[in-house]
């Protein structure tokens, strides 16, 4: 297998970050809604004869209340933490790793494109504080961006009480388009975002006789999504590509998928993917796009859950988490060419108790 091999120290340590990230995120975090509460709230209407109007106003008030700094201290200190222990792991094996993934004889495809241009919304920042981010690439043999991101999935979601991780609820979401569309059976399908391609096994398993690819603009990710799903015994075609203009022919695709992707993106990006979209579609193809559960335009009674959402927006290195969550999502959807009736939003309830949302059209 590509994946790390840990010891046992370094599953301790690993564990241990687990654990602290559920402290600070299960036990103390929701604890800020009563400082807020009794303190910040009554004194901004004491002092402003109103109640706050927007989350800015009240992150401008909380973030002057000691208790949110050291909670917030604590937060950015056990992200750090957690890409320190993945990163100590990483080095002290990457050669091995590297030379694990190559593979001999593929089932699927790799494709690296040379001097393939990164967007600026994942060049300006390290998403997430992962360090290098999606532009990690010590050569071109390396797998350390995705061996990063396999890492946080072990650690990330969970330590913030997600029991559910996306690539599942890729099944239910699935699942859902099965009943909507009550002739899907696509023979190919298209990965968005794939990262490290466990969404794209999860519609490989769904759909063993469909072509799947997976698309991502980190060539370090795509590389260790290629060996993974080899490894596993999958046949998925991978290749180095951004969503907003593939090189894939017009009318290719029956599905195309992303989960939890745009909100990595920017406005204009999400134009340009579903106009994408739409034209290597096929007629009466389908797209659905998996993202976490949180609408603006639903939180309108909640202003202190739209600030406490907020959160990855600016201190989280996701500049555009905030303006995705406020997004008229269906007016890109139609600006790319799909027609208002065949276009949909709706959540997704998992068993777990986590709550999700997704997107999509059908291509008339």
């Amino acid at each position: 297998m590509v994946d790390l091999d840990r010891t046992s120290d370094e599953i301790s340590r690993e564990s241990f970050v687990l654990s602290l990230k559920k402290q600070i995120n299960i036990s103390y975090g929701p604890k800020l809604k009563n400082l807020y509460e009794k303190k910040v709230y009554p004194k901004f209407k004491k002092l402003n004869k109103r109640s706050p109007s927007n989350r800015s106003e009240i992150r401008k008030e909380m973030s002057s209340q000691s208790e949110f700094q050291i909670w917030g201290s604590l937060w950015s200190s056990s992200q750090e933490l957690m890409w320190e222990v993945i990163g100590d792991e990483i080095y002290r094996q990457i050669p091995e790793l590297n030379i694990r993934a190559k593979i001999k004889k593929p089932k699927g495809s790799l494709k690296i494109k040379k001097n393939f241009k990164l967007p600026s919304y994942v060049t300006a920042v390290d998403i997430h504080g992962m360090p290098g981010g999606y532009m990690l690439n010590h050569n071109k043999e390396d797998i350390s961006a995705g061996v990063y991101c396999e890492g946080a999935h072990r650690i990330y979601s969970k330590g913030q009480g997600v029991a559910m991780g996306g690539f599942k609820v890729m099944d239910i979401l699935i699942e859902n388009l099965k009943q909507k569309y009550k002739d899907l059976e696509p023979q190919k399908i298209l990965d968005i975002g794939c990262n490290i391609g466990r969404t794209s096994i999860a519609v490989k398993n769904i759909f063993p006789k469909a072509k799947v690819y997976g698309i991502d603009v980190s060539s370090g990710v795509i590389r260790y999504a290629h060996a993974r799903a080899e490894n596993l015994g999958y046949s998925i075609n991978f290749s180095v590509q951004n969503g907003e203009r593939t090189d894939f022919r017009k009318n290719f695709f029956d599905l195309i998928i992303s989960g939890t992707l745009l909100h990595e993106t920017s406005f204009r990006a999400i134009y340009n993917i579903f106009r994408e979209c739409y034209r290597v579609l096929k007629p009466q193809g389908i797209m659905s796009h998996l993202e976490v559960g949180v609408r603006t335009k639903d939180m309108q009674d909640d202003l202190y859950g739209q600030w406490y959402k907020d959160w990855s927006t600016h201190y989280n290195s996701e500049p555009f988490w905030g303006k995705f969550h406020d997004m008229d999502m269906l007016k890109p959807m139609i600006n790319g060419g799909f027609f208002k009736n065949d276009v949909w939003e709706e959540y997704i309830n998992t068993p777990s108790g986590s709550k999700w949302w997704a997107c999509g059209a059908q291509k008339k």
